[in-house]
């Protein structure tokens, strides 16, 4: 592999210096080092594109001035939308399950039995 193991997120310009094993497992999911290099985006950029935000909107957020952006809001959602990672319950709210002790349940029971 004759490319540095540096990374260059290719929304933010932040850079990530990879350990060789984990830079080759990059190298392999993206098909070829060109592709990687092409394709990288930073943890920072990612997270804040499956919440919804524009390229624009990720490099105002995260105060980037003086790079530009060598991929367009449409391909780098593409980028992120190639991940494992389960989009359908984004930002939706957490609901609870109460399970009461079974002792108390027979408590309830009885007492709202005796007020009918």
């Amino acid at each position: 592999m004759s490319k540095t193991r540096k990374l260059i997120c290719n929304i933010t310009g932040k850079s990530l210096l990879a350990a060789k094993q984990y830079y080759e497992k990059k190298v392999d999911k993206a098909g070829s080092e060109d592709i990687l290099h092409k394709t990288y985006i930073c943890k920072d950029a990612k997270n804040l594109l499956r919440k919804g935000y524009s390229v624009d909107q990720i490099q105002d957020t995260l105060r980037i001035t003086d790079f530009e952006c060598t991929i367009t809001d449409e391909e780098a959602k593409k980028l992120v939308n190639t991940s494992t990672l389960r989009l359908n319950n984004l930002n939706q709210p957490t609901i609870g399950v109460i399970k009461t002790d079974p002792d108390v349940k027979r408590f309830i029971k009885n007492i709202t039995k005796n007020d009918k």
